[in-house]
């Protein structure tokens, strides 16, 4: 038996128990967290006792390592997350919560009201407990007595600032994306599936206790309908040089800050935009902020409150051939912690 200790994304079918960080220890083979510290701590059975081995690792190595480990160790048996995989990913709600109900601003009248606002549902133990995180809402700062309103809240980006994640990994693309390191849907990084639809499409799959809990977050406060007349679109606020945002064919969304693109309409459409580098950028974190925005107004019809702004945070990671090197690196590393404890416990 060995414990895993760190903030991880591992998928491993195996008799591993792990700490995510949080308070909380569980089976690998039933769940995962996102790995993202620079100390990880691996104890492993060696006969009858446990040694604890500890790689420090520069954030890069780290990232690398993160990524390696993850499709070396990758099984079939998803985790609690990746089971509901169909419904892990970006959605789009109103703000049915007219008066805030708890906090510091408790009895004040919600400034997100009435607005579309940005949604990742989390997933939890048991179940029924599972909700949304509202991303980038509008909120108050300030005195209670004297409050201002903003135009987004300290939970803004993606991965969520909270849990200290790295940023969402761009890989080597292919075909219109060759010679780019593009967005994936990756098992291994729960914030990686892009993909925005409504939260409306969700009654479909009412019946699961997962979608029942997220669905009905906050006493139902995400789920009144878009309607079928509302073109939803995303805004560009801000975008660190050097990243782009395209759709599946690789056309560009925006050609400068300010500018919109309509993603869909009604309360049944999907969209996954694509960011993306150039294979040779720089390592480091590249970032796109956004809102979302009602542009129907045909007709002297009123468009839905646009949302608060929001950041996605992505890093390129290194080219795949240079992985396997990092893993074993790492790998003999630990192999020979392990037999340095061996020779101690030997004397």
């Amino acid at each position: 038996m060995g414990r895993f200790y760190g903030r991880g994304s591992l998928s491993v079918k195996s008799s591993f128990r792990y700490s995510c960080g949080y308070g909380e220890t569980r089976h690998l083979s039933t769940t995962r967290c996102l790995l993202n510290s620079r100390k990880v701590f691996i104890t492993i059975g060696i006969t009858k006792s446990l040694t604890k081995y500890m790689f420090i690792l520069t954030n890069k190595v780290l990232n690398a390592f993160f990524v390696s480990i993850s499709a070396v160790f990758l099984s079939s048996t998803a985790s609690l997350a990746q089971s509901h995989s169909s419904h892990h990913h970006i959605m789009v709600g109103i703000d049915g919560l007219p008066t805030l109900a708890g906090g510091t601003y408790k009895a004040l009248a919600n400034p997100n009201y009435g607005r579309l606002s940005l949604l990742f549902p989390h997933q939890h133990e048991p179940v029924e407990i599972s909700h949304f995180h509202a991303i980038g809402i509008y909120s108050y700062t300030g005195e209670a007595t004297n409050p201002t309103v903003v135009e987004t809240s300290t939970n803004n980006r993606l991965p969520e600032t909270r849990f200290d994640l790295p940023p969402i990994p761009l890989f080597p693309g292919s075909g219109v994306f060759a010679g780019k390191n593009i967005s994936q849907k990756t098992d291994a990084h729960m914030y990686s599936d892009l993909k925005i639809r409504p939260v409306a499409h969700l009654t479909d799959d009412l019946a699961d206790p997962y979608v029942n809990a997220i669905y009905n977050t906050g006493k139902g406060r995400w789920k009144d309908l878009l309607g079928d007349e509302a073109t939803i679109a995303l805004q560009l606020i801000d975008i660190t040089p050097g990243l782009t945002v395209t759709d599946a064919s690789g056309i560009n969304l925006f050609n400068a800050v300010n500018d919109t693109y309509v993603i869909g309409q009604g309360d049944w459409f999907a969209f996954t935009p694509v960011f993306s580098t150039d294979g040779n950028a720089p390592l480091g974190t590249y970032s796109a902020t956004f809102r979302f925005m009602d542009t129907n107004t045909a007709n002297g019809r009123t468009p839905l409150l646009p949302s608060g702004t929001f950041s996605l945070d992505f890093q390129p990671v290194p080219e795949s051939s240079t992985l396997p090197g990092i893993v074993l690196l790492g790998s003999l590393g630990l192999l020979g912690g392990v037999k340095r404890q061996k020779k101690k416990n030997s004397r």
